[in-house]
């Protein structure tokens, strides 16, 4: 909302608010990952070791999010962002009712919870508690694991071995539910 271009949600018939698009997608990537992996992946790679260092993607890894921010710009429209950012922040299970517990309540569904180790979107205590609240209210088939990846948030995404082995169990121990 600080790019100039965005014009107060109405740019569909001027200027596409491009940089402040980057700019979102370039931290999103940042958090949706962990330091680990961006260690592994870029450490203080540079673009070019034997330049002159410069202001302007010296680095591997600042050439990368570029990319990724500038991809974004030809998939996505800001304001559908904004949309669903803003829905995401006002979701509240615990809305209407005394507690998160009397929320989760009307939950009879089997529940499946991921803490991933290095997500800093949906830290690993928070699922934890997520996974609780909704025993304690009494649903027998949530269930809750905690797998180790250097992938943080997009482990979801990224680690099929390990996402797809909790889900399979899960399954698995639901069906007959």
């Amino acid at each position: 909302m600080g790019d100039p271009d965005w014009n107060e949600e109405d740019y569909y018939d001027i200027s596409f608010p491009r940089m402040g698009m980057t700019h979102a997608r370039e931290v999103g990537t940042i958090a949706y990952r962990s330091g680990p992996e961006w260690e592994q992946r870029f450490g203080q790679k540079r673009r070019d070791p034997d330049g002159v260092p410069d202001f302007c993607q010296d680095f591997e890894i600042e050439h990368y999010l570029l990319r990724q921010g500038e991809k974004f710009c030809e998939a996505y429209d800001p304001n559908s962002l904004l949309y669903i950012s803003k829905a995401m922040d006002l979701f509240d299970m615990s809305n209407g009712y005394s507690s998160l517990e009397e929320g989760v309540q009307r939950v009879i569904c089997p529940v499946l919870v991921l803490g991933i180790t290095s997500d800093v979107l949906f830290p690993v205590q928070q699922q934890r508690d997520m996974s609780e609240v909704l025993q304690k209210s009494g649903n027998r088939n949530a269930t809750y694991y905690e797998p180790t990846s250097i992938y943080g948030h997009d482990t979801f995404l990224l680690d099929v071995m390990n996402v797809g082995t909790a889900v399979k169990g899960h399954l698995e121990s639901t069906l007959t539910v």
